[in-house]
């Protein structure tokens, strides 16, 4: 392992100090090799669509909207190579959150995940996209 020296304004480096101690690392290095690996996994997410990753699909929706859920069931139906697994649950009598592991090449997932959240009656969804190696 190497070691490096940076130089970081005080205001921010507070702010990081506040941010690894609420997130429990152990030193500042863990918590700058974390912010290294995440913002070099979104660059090689964001710059090609033939990537083969996982991500998860997290969606509220309103279960009462007509016919949604068999919408819902019938695009990942569809689309059978990519999800993995599905885990629902019931916020309130109108209201469902699922979460949808997803595996395949960041254009699979991204597609899929677009086609889920836009349906009407999605009120909010998020895709995070984790980057795998080839071994």
């Amino acid at each position: 392992m190497e070691r490096v020296t940076i130089s970081i304004d005080d205001d921010l480096l507070a702010k990081f100090d506040r941010y690894m101690a609420m997130k429990g690392y152990a030193n500042r290095s863990e918590g700058m090799r974390d912010a290294v690996r995440r913002l070099l996994a979104d660059e090689q997410v964001a710059s090609n669509d033939d990537e083969t990753c996982v991500g998860c699909v997290v969606y509220v929706y309103n279960h009462k909207e007509r016919a949604l859920s068999s919408r819902l069931v019938e695009t990942q139906h569809h689309h059978h190579d990519v999800p993995a697994a599905t885990l629902h649950l019931h916020i309130d009598s109108t209201n469902c959150l699922e979460a949808t592991v997803l595996s395949g090449t960041v254009g699979q997932v991204r597609h899929l995940a677009d086609q889920i959240t836009s349906q009407t009656g999605v009120k909010h969804g998020r895709l995070h996209i984790i980057p795998i190696a080839k071994t």
